[in-house]
């Protein structure tokens, strides 16, 4: 036989109290049997006979008093061991226990005991007992029936209770585990800006005391100018998780200009696709540069020759998506850098946590290009959902 398992423990906020209980129990056996006594009544006033009303309902409560005793015990008992009904088997020995048990009472109290004390003669043992082995057939099946009735009734409140506080205990069990998602996700993104602003600010430093050891003093004072507004701009940025592509690629021209005074003639730079409707669009902060840096480290570094850095913005059909190309060229001669650099590897995860899967990022190497194509939502995920 297939078993469903429940349970073992239901939280004290689902479980009814004592008096709760029995006074619900109560009632219900109470509206039973005055449904029931007012359609005797009304039969009996049809046929043309009369009985007090009060009387007939004073039999139908006596009829199901052991019902609401076996009703309430039984209720309470499982409320206190739901392991009791953890399986079909639990359920089905428990039924046979009580049909052995409180059945034959319950039959017994409810209408031999009545019939006995209402028939002439002596009302010793052995004439209960006669009268216990002779009850019609028909009354032991409808009270069969009603102590089934009784039994199945508890069961299935109790295992809907009880699926109701595994619901409850599954659903805070979910809220905490998201919530614990929530709050790892961002530690592990505000780790990836720490990280970020440190290494964008070392290479810019980098930069001007190139500019300073090559005694090109009103260069480096340019230079240090030029990176004092971007610092400006990178601390803004790090108080923010979204920002918008005007923003990032005027910063991006202002920290390209600084490489410049760095590389020279060297250094060429192209930018394409900064139309309106991508300029509008929502963007990482400090999405770009780790890339351009990366270029930088793995070209210009690398040689003493030029490079060109390309920058392709593009919109899918539907304006729904960005895509961004960033090429570089690459000396087949030339000594190579070691490693990817922070770059690629923080701007893939970024976009992993802030998108949610909605943006993608590949990496293509020839023999003479290098180039990172990201393609993303044109706009956060939050308010991408709104413009729909």
């Amino acid at each position: 036989m297939n078993t469903t398992h429940l349970s073992n423990s239901t939280p004290t906020s689902i479980d009814a109290p004592l008096l709760k209980v029995v006074g619900v129990n109560l009632l219900i056996w109470l509206g039973i049997s005055t449904l029931g006594s007012a359609g005797r009544y009304h039969d009996i006033l049809r046929h043309g006979g009369y009985l007090p009303y009060l009387g007939l309902w004073l039999t139908g409560v006596n009829a199901l008093t052991m019902l609401f005793f076996i009703s309430t015990g039984l209720y309470i008992f499982l409320q206190k061991n739901p392991e009791k009904i953890a399986t079909t088997g639990h359920v089905i020995r428990l039924y046979v226990l009580l049909v052995l048990t409180f059945f034959p009472l319950h039959v017994l109290y409810s209408t031999i005991v009545p019939t006995w004390l209402n028939t002439p003669g002596p009302h010793t043992l052995d004439s209960l007992w006669s009268e216990f082995i002779h009850n019609n057939s028909f009354t032991w099946f409808i009270e069969f029936c009603w102590f089934t009735g009784t039994f199945t009734a508890v069961i299935a409140i109790r295992i809907w209770y009880i699926g109701q506080a595994r619901n409850a205990t599954l659903q805070q069990t979910q809220t905490a585990y998201l919530q614990l998602e929530l709050a790892l996700e961002q530690q592990r993104l505000q780790s990836l800006k720490q990280q970020l602003e440190p290494h964008f600010i070392f290479n810019a430093l980098n930069a001007i005391s190139a500019l300073v050891r090559t005694n090109e003093k009103s260069v480096a004072l340019v230079g240090i100018q030029k990176l004092s507004d971007l610092l400006s701009y990178a601390l803004r940025a790090s108080n923010r998780d979204w920002g918008s592509f005007k923003d990032e690629l005027d910063f991006i021209r202002d920290y390209l200009a600084l490489q410049q005074l760095r590389y020279g003639g060297r250094l060429e730079v192209s930018i394409h696709g900064d139309v309106p409707a991508i300029l509008h669009g929502d963007c990482l902060p400090l999405l770009l540069q780790p890339l351009i840096e990366n270029a930088l480290r793995h070209d210009l570094d690398c040689h003493k020759g030029k490079s060109k850095i390309d920058v392709l913005l593009s919109l899918n059909q539907d304006q729904s998506q960005i895509t961004i190309q960033i090429n570089n060229q690459i000396q087949s001669k030339a000594k190579k850098n070691p490693g990817l650099g922070l770059g690629l590897s923080q701007t893939r995860l970024r976009l992993e946590l802030m998108y949610e899967g909605k943006a993608s990022m590949h990496i293509k190497e020839g023999a003479q290009d290098f180039s990172v194509v990201i393609t993303i939502p044109s706009y956060r995920p939050d308010q991408a959902d709104d413009m729909l």
